[in-house]
C-alpha cells in the first residue's frame, strides 16, 4: 500500500533493539521501517530523538459519568496524550460503578465522546449474590472488558470491598472466563482497626495515615491473593504495588511457574513518605508512600524484570477536596494525578540515574501492558503491521513540572518544581498526530474502543 506519512531519522525503539531509522505509516499502521528517510510524503524529521511505542497506560481514573468536576474524558485523555500515551485502560471507579451492563454502556458512551486516544475499559466486582456476580462478569466480557478490578480493601461506597468469600468466587469465574483479575491488595480488617485506633488517639497527621496502612497491609494480601489464583487458576494483575517484599512474593511465585503480573506506579519509584510528611495530603495515596529503602529496592525489582508494567494510578481530585486534609489528614481523598508525568518521570529517574534502558522502558511502560490486555501486536511495539502509535521524545529536553501546564483537570502535581530531563515531544495515534510541542492537535472523540466484545457494544 502506498506510503501516506513517515517519521524520518529517529532511534527508534524495537523488540529487537534500538535502531538509526525512519518509519513509513500507511491506513494507521507501520507499513515499513527502514534505514534511510522516506521521501515523497508528509514527513516528521525526528532529527534524532527517541521514537517509543505509544504508552499503553493500564491504570486510570477519569471518574467520567459522575464526578467529572474532577477530571473527564476529554481532559484526561488529553493529558495522557501529553504524556505519550495512546492508550489508556480507564478503571471502573465512576458513578455508577462499571460492574454491569448498563453501566458499561454508558461509560463507553462517554469515552467515544471524549477521548482523545484509544482505550479500554475495566470491569468491576463488587459483592453480590453468586447468580448475579456470574451474569455481570459474563456480560461485561461480552461487551468488550478484558479485565476485572477487585478491592480486598473499601475504596468508596459504589465500590465496597470483596471478603474473601466473593474474592474466591470472582477469581475462579475469571478463569473460567478466561478474562484478567485486577487486585488491590491490601488487608481491609487490618487497615481499618490501624484507623480507628490511630483516630481515637488524636492523631491527625499525615504520617498517621501511613501508619494506617502498613507494609504488613499488603504484604499479607498479596500472600492470599496469590495462594487463592493459584488454586482457582485464575490470571491475576496486582495493581500499584509499593512494596518491596510484595514484589518478592511475586517473583517466588513467576518461579514456580504461576500467571501472575504485576504493576507499580511512578509515585514508588520516585517519591517516598518524606514526601507525605512535607505535602500531606497532595501525596496521600493507597498503598501509601514507604520509606526510601523501599523505594530503592522497588528499582531492583523494575530492572530485574518481575515488575511487568508501570501505570500512573492517575486518580485526581479538586483542590478543596484535597485541601480538606490539610489540617487533618483523614479528610482527604486518597489520589495523586500523574498521567501527564508518569513518562517524563521515568526518563529522568530510570534512564538518567537508574540504568533504565529504552528497551526496558518501552516494555513496562507500552509492551509488556499490550500482551497483558491481549492487544499485542496492534499495540506496544513498533513493528510493520502495528497501529502507528508513538511517543516521540526527545530525552536530553530539561523542563520544570508545572500543575498550572499540566492539561488534565485537575492543575496541580505532587512532583510541582520538579526539574525533569526528558519532554514528550509529539505523540501519535494511528497515524495521526494527536499532541504536539503542548498542544492537542485532534478533538475529543477522535479515540476508539480497541476492546473485542463478543456481542455488540
Amino acid at each position: 500500500m502506498p506510503l501516506e506519512s513517515a517519521i524520518n531519522n529517529a532511534r527508534i525503539v524495537t523488540p529487537s533493539g534500538v535502531i538509526h531509522g525512519s518509519v513509513g505509516v500507511a491506513e494507521g499502521r507501520i507499513a515499513a521501517i527502514q534505514m534511510e528517510p522516506f521521501s515523497g510524503v508528509p514527513s516528521i524529521d525526528a532529527a534524532g530523538r527517541v521514537l517509543l511505542p505509544g504508552l499503553v497506560e493500564p491504570h486510570a481514573h477519569f471518574w467520567d459519568p459522575g464526578a467529572t468536576h474532577r477530571e473527564d474524558w476529554a481532559h484526561g485523555t488529553a493529558g495522557a496524550a501529553a504524556g505519550g500515551i495512546t492508550t489508556v485502560i480507564e478503571m471502573p471507579l465512576s458513578l455508577p460503578p462499571t460492574v454491569d451492563r448498563a453501566a458499561f454502556q454508558l461509560k463507553l458512551e462517554r469515552a467515544r465522546a471524549g477521548a482523545h486516544v484509544d482505550y479500554l475499559l475495566w470491569g468491576g466486582v463488587v459483592p453480590v449474590p453468586s447468580d448475579e456476580l456470574t451474569q455481570r462478569m459474563a456480560d461485561l466480557r461480552d461487551l468488550g472488558a478484558m479485565s476485572y478490578k477487585v478491592f480486598m480493601c473499601r475504596a468508596a461506597n459504589e465500590f465496597p470491598a470483596c471478603d474473601d468469600g466473593v474474592l474466591h468466587e470472582a477469581l475462579r469465574e475469571g478463569a473460567r472466563l478466561d478474562v484478567l483479575m485486577g487486585i488491590h491488595a491490601e488487608n481491609d480488617a487490618l487497615i481499618h482497626r490501624r484507623e480507628e485506633e490511630l483516630r481515637a488517639s488524636g492523631r491527625v497527621d499525615p504520617m498517621a495515615y501511613a501508619e494506617s496502612r502498613p507494609k504488613l497491609a499488603e504484604r499479607d494480601a498479596i500472600a492470599g491473593v496469590l495462594e487463592m489464583a493459584a488454586e482457582t487458576g485464575a490470571t491475576i494483575y496486582i495493581v500499584h504495588m509499593s512494596l518491596a517484599e510484595g514484589a518478592e512474593l511475586v517473583k517466588a511465585a513467576k518461579a514456580r511457574g504461576q500467571r501472575c503480573h504485576v504493576e507499580t506506579c511512578p509515585q514508588y519509584l520516585v517519591l517516598d513518605d518524606s514526601a507525605l510528611r512535607e505535602q500531606g495530603p497532595w501525596a496521600k495515596c493507597a498503598p501509601p508512600l514507604r520509606d526510601r529503602e523501599n523505594t530503592e529496592r522497588m528499582w531492583e525489582f523494575l530492572l530485574d524484570g518481575t515488575i511487568d508494567t508501570v501505570g500512573s494510578d492517575h486518580a485526581p481530585f479538586t483542590r478543596e477536596e484535597k485541601e480538606a486534609g490539610e489540617t487533618e489528614i483523614w479528610r482527604a481523598p486518597n489520589g495523586l494525578t500523574g498521567i501527564q508525568t508518569m513518562l517524563p518521570l521515568l526518563l529522568d529517574e530510570g534512564l538518567g540515574r537508574r540504568g533504565l534502558s529504552l528497551e526496558r522502558l518501552a516494555e513496562v511502560t507500552a509492551t509488556n501492558a499490550a500482551r497483558i490486555f491481549r492487544l499485542y501486536p496492534r499495540k506496544g511495539v513498533i513493528a510493520p503491521g502495528s497501529d502507528a502509535d508513538f511517543a516521540l521524545i526527545d530525552p536530553d529536553a530539561e523542563w520544570t513540572i508545572t500543575g498550572a501546564d499540566l492539561l488534565h483537570k485537575a492543575k496541580w502535581t505532587p512532583y510541582e518544581g520538579r526539574r525533569v530531563k526528558g519532554r514528550v515531544d509529539l505523540t501519535m495515534v494511528r497515524g495521526v498526530v494527536v499532541f504536539q510541542d503542548g498542544r492537542m492537535l485532534v478533538d475529543p472523540g477522535y479515540g476508539r474502543f480497541v476492546g473485542r466484545p463478543v456481542s455488540g457494544a
